[in-house]
């Protein structure tokens, strides 16, 4: 899907795109999410972002990486954790200009 001139996708109304910010963007704030659990998925992440976005009145995540991280021994031993891996997203929440509709 193309937005704001920029390749991406949306989730719950917030455009998302590993595009660094164009120059029009104001900028918001970093958003980051993780789950500990490796059955979670992308959307889960995505979803968390975009809450923490709009809540910031940003309408986009430029700059926006996502993966799976292997837990530390230490988090395995001493919390318990049944997975080997956990999710994670991070990026940054900008404002995009609105085009006007022609």
């Amino acid at each position: 899907m193309e937005k704001f001139g920029l390749q991406g996708s949306e989730q719950s109304g917030v455009f998302f795109t590993e595009s660094p910010a164009p120059p029009e963007a104001q900028v918001v704030r970093k958003v980051s999410a993780s789950r500990n659990r490796q059955n979670s998925n992308l959307t889960e992440i995505k979803t968390s972002l975009a809450q923490q976005a709009a809540a910031a009145g940003a309408n986009a995540v430029v700059e926006f990486r996502y993966g799976q991280r292997a837990h530390k021994w230490w988090e395995q031993a001493f919390t318990f954790r049944w997975d080997s891996e956990s999710w994670f997203g991070e990026g940054t929440a900008v404002r995009l200009p609105i085009p006007d509709p022609e």
